[in-house]
């Protein structure tokens, strides 16, 4: 094997073989064959995994690179092209200029040594026509980040001559690059790079809508220091004018030695008209001329931006000296970061104060100025939020654009699991602004705590209604339990304990319940086998409901069983026995025999008898527990206890909330969210809602 750190000069038979001059064990360079010109192979002065470390650079880096190389050769048109097949994959990238191109002498300087290049015994290009962007001789090797096989074509005057250079690699061999130059009469001067794609590499990053504009936001202040300066990419030509929105510099609180230059840092912050993906911090000499990327993507909801961190001090930086910043400079970086969060928390209050007012003024903001309750205030808070990231989104006049207004705040008042569909499907906001508002959301919690006061507020609107029917003779009369009580108590579990909101029946217990129902009398019916006693007129027989629910893991398990008593049955001596009997009956079951479980039995009704309230009303125990065990509590409650204790519970939240259960209020609610299950006189005048099914 020849050694990677000697240069070898070699003559072609055909372009890619070559015949081999001289012995590998020669010093310095080997003698080429005789003539001139002459195909030549470098072999580049560094291991293969430093060169292929390059293929994980990110692509659109890798082509602003290329471009750079271009425009660092005074080339005053650059385009790219990225060639497709039949089947439209992208099969070729082609960077094209009219630069001053690349002589076999430079070729062979810079193709051999890593890190060599002309440029870096200079400031600026070709007769002091621009200021130079590279001089660490890497930008060629970001092709290895694009595709597998490379080629330069490049054209340059050599004492008068036009001389061709091609220069070609792979990425099999990294290492291993040819050179070949021939006469090249006739021909202006400019390079051609073109990358071949394999069919498994995926260039996203080169196709997405946005590519053109994160390839702008590097180019940006060159392409407006030198106007004359075209680049295409893909067909579109670069203007950072069309996607900047504004630009501001920021200062920087810095200990003084960092004043002590002609231009202290700055950084100067591009706001884009247009979503970037490519957000990260741009480390820039003192002309903003990117040099290097810093640290992760700057993502927010309402403001696109890209950071230009701006240092007279990183003109002549070298690239070690570039990755060695996040410790040699850890002061600045900090406070660049520091000023960037500051300017765009300002900038997010300030477009959202704008848009908050833009809705005023047309009347359609649907909060009060004068609402301070602390609920109003999250929820408002979380409606400036949406509209401001919605801003965009929103038809921008007429009904359309009231009506978009409307869903956001009857979303959030009522369910804001609903909000993600009226953003999707209602105002088709794209899906990186809906991350952007899903992520805020969950960092703010604003969400949590609206949802949190939209379930305190329907349960006390829901213990609000119950208390209406109970209260009522004729309501409560009508109440029938099979189709309508004992739906709606089965959707609020939470009354007998938060633990059982999500909780379902337990297929495995029917049977055991079912085996012992006779000792609770034959009007008792499984809530699951309520069907044999519902009437053809879609009515209720009179009957008792056992409710069952389970919960629990592979430690230990808990058991609710609630015998809902008609209201008109006043719960006596017998019935509390029938109960006790039932719960021993199902706890000596063997089926549940040694298994850990805490079983709960629960009779409830509208009305006890007063003769039971010793056995209910024990000292040292709470009132309602009628039977107390290891295995299992037997308790006697009626609605008007359940009720109060579910309602204590939420008084916190209710003063939090400064939340009035008006009768309108409460009526609307079981109107809203319990139709089929209410008594027929608490239905508006007009059509009947649908029988339960």
């Amino acid at each position: 094997m020849p050694d990677e750190r000697a240069e070898i000069s070699a003559d072609f038979e055909s372009e890619g073989g070559a015949t081999m001059v001289g012995g590998a064990g020669a010093s310095g360079s080997l003698v080429p064959a005789q003539g001139a010109p002459h195909p030549t192979e470098i072999l580049l002065r560094v291991g293969e995994p430093k060169i292929l470390q390059f293929s994980n650079r990110p692509q659109i880096h890798a082509i602003a690179e290329l471009v750079w190389n271009a425009l660092d050769a005074n080339a005053t048109h650059v385009t790219v092209e990225l060639r497709r097949s039949h089947l439209e994959a992208v099969t070729q990238i082609v960077v094209k200029d009219n630069g001053e191109g690349i002589t076999p002498t430079q070729a062979r300087e810079s193709f051999r040594d890593y890190g060599a290049s002309w440029k870096s015994r200079h400031t600026h290009t070709a007769r002091n026509e621009r200021i130079l962007h590279g001089r660490m001789g890497e930008g060629r090797l970001y092709v290895f980040a694009l595709g597998e096989d490379f080629k330069w074509e490049s054209v340059a005057a050599v004492d008068g001559a036009q001389v061709a250079t091609k220069i070609s690699a792979n990425v099999r061999r990294p290492t291993l690059w040819h050179i070949n130059e021939t006469p090249a009469a006739d021909r202006t001067s400019g390079t051609t790079v073109t990358i071949q794609v394999p069919e498994s590499k995926r260039l996203r990053p080169l196709e997405a809508p946005d590519a053109a504009a994160n390839l702008t936001a590097k180019l940006a202040f060159y392409l407006k220091a030198y106007p004359h300066v075209v680049v295409d990419y893909n067909g579109k030509r670069l203007n950072p004018d069309e996607i900047i929105e504004a630009s501001t510099d920021l200062p920087l609180d810095l200990p003084a030695d960092y004043a002590a230059g002609d231009r202290p840092p700055i950084v100067t912050f591009i706001e884009w008209k247009v979503r970037m993906s490519d957000r990260k911090m741009l480390i820039c000499n003192a002309d903003g001329l990117a040099l290097a990327e810093y640290g992760g993507d700057w993502s927010d909801n309402v403001v696109s931006f890209t950071p230009y961190l701006r240092y007279s001090r990183f003109n002549e930086v070298s690239i070690e000296d570039l990755h060695m910043l996040p410790m040699t400079q850890s002061s600045l970086l900090d406070a660049a970061n520091k000023a960037v969060r500051k300017h765009v928390a300002a900038r997010n209050a300030e477009i959202s104060n704008q848009v908050v007012k833009q809705l005023k003024d047309e009347g359609i903001y649907p909060y009060p100025d004068n609402d301070a309750s602390p609920t109003r205030a999250v929820e408002r808070q979380t409606f400036d939020v949406v509209v401001t990231v919605a801003r965009n989104a929103l038809p921008q006049r007429g009904s359309a654009r009231q009506l978009s207004v409307n869903l956001i705040h009857s979303a959030l008042e009522r369910d804001p699991s609903d909000l993600q569909k009226i953003l999707d499907k209602v105002l088709a906001l794209n899906d990186e602004d809906r991350g952007h508002l899903a992520r805020l959301l969950e960092r703010t919690e604003l969400a949590d705590v609206i949802g949190a006061a939209s379930t305190v507020a329907n349960r006390l609107d829901f213990i609000g209604g119950l208390r209406k029917i109970f209260a009522d003779n004729l309501l409560r009369n009508q109440l029938r339990e099979v189709d309508q009580l004992h739906p709606m108590i089965s959707q609020n579990l939470w009354l007998f304990g938060e633990e059982w909101t999500l909780a379902r029946p337990e297929v495995g217990l029917t049977n055991v319940l079912a085996a012992h129902l006779g000792l609770l009398g034959d009007d008792v019916v499984l809530e699951n086998r309520l069907d044999p006693v519902v009437r053809d007129d879609g009515r209720s027989g009179r009957v008792d409901i056992l409710l069952f629910r389970g919960i629990g893991d592979e430690r230990s398990n808990e058991r609710i069983i609630i015998e809902l008593k008609r209201p008109s049955v006043i719960i006596g001596r017998n019935e509390l026995e029938q109960i006790k009997s039932y719960a021993r009956a199902i706890i000596d079951n063997p089926q549940y025999l040694g298994v850990p479980c805490k079983w709960r039995f629960y009779l409830v009704t509208y009305e006890y008898d007063q003769r039971i309230l010793r056995d209910i009303r024990q000292k040292g125990k709470p009132d309602g527990l009628a039977d107390d065990q290891p295995e299992y509590e037997v308790w006697v409650k009626s609605w008007g206890e359940i009720l109060d204790a579910a309602e204590r519970k939420l008084s916190f939240f209710r003063r939090q909330l400064d939340y009035e259960a008006t009768d309108d209020r409460v009526t609307e609610h079981l109107r809203n969210s319990y139709a089929r299950y209410i008594p027929a006189s608490l239905h508006p005048p007009g059509p009947n809602p649908m029988p339960f099914s």
